[in-house]
């Protein structure tokens, strides 16, 4: 398990804002930073999955593409 600590840092290096440590402790924003984490996370294994299929996908009609159709030598001769 990752602490909340790390999970700000990796949030902000990869560009999301952070909440600022207010005066009421630590609490709430631990909560706001699990919070924003596991959007993230959510966020990025959507966009793996998305690329993964349309990886496959593209594999497959290049597969298709491949070997649906004989393959004919296009002459010019008259």
């Amino acid at each position: 398990m990752l602490d909340t600590a790390y999970k700000a840092s990796l949030l902000r290096r990869n560009g999301v804002a952070i909440p600022e440590l207010s005066a009421e402790g630590t609490g709430p924003w631990r909560a706001a930073v699990d919070a924003l984490f596991d959007e993230y996370v959510a966020v990025r294994a959507r966009r793996s999955l998305r690329e993964a299929e349309e990886a496959h996908e593209l594999e497959l009609l290049s597969r298709l593409a491949a070997t649906s159709y004989p393959r004919r030598r296009i002459t010019n001769y008259a």
